[in-house]
């Protein structure tokens, strides 16, 4: 990128924070706002807060831009994007302070399949119905 000049600004004196860049490849003119670049990349750069998060769970759906804390990682992040994965489920795209940019599943469906093909219940067993040998 090639700075081609700078906008005017409407105030004698002041700058506008506004610049025309040239792409050295193609040609192409940008005009980029500096000022609100600079806001933007000080705003990623702020530190996530443990007590601001959510804590992930696969069960749970999530928004983007909402921050999250993996408890087998011990690490925070926030959510950039939600996808659909190739067997139609759903995941997320989370950018985590340490270990950089995962996919994550959210909203996932815990069933199991009975005898007959029409019956779906849940997975978690019932402490009632288990032997007395293995409820502790």
């Amino acid at each position: 990128m090639v700075v081609v000049g700078e906008v005017p600004s409407e105030v004698e004196g002041v700058r506008s924070g506004k610049v025309w860049f040239r792409c050295v490849k193609c040609r192409q003119v940008f005009l980029v706002d500096l000022d609100a670049l600079g806001k933007q990349q000080e705003a990623a750069a702020r530190k996530i807060e443990l007590k601001d998060c959510t804590e992930y769970l696969p069960t749970k759906t999530y928004q983007i831009g909402e921050a999250i804390f993996h408890n087998e990682w011990s690490d925070v992040g926030k959510v950039k994007a939600k996808e659909k994965t190739s067997s139609g489920g759903q995941a997320i795209v989370v950018s985590f302070e340490k270990l950089g940019e995962r996919r994550l599943i959210e909203n996932f469906k815990i069933e199991e399949v009975t005898s007959s093909p029409n019956a779906v219940q849940s997975v978690t067993p019932e402490i009632s119905n288990l032997p007395q040998s293995e409820v502790i």
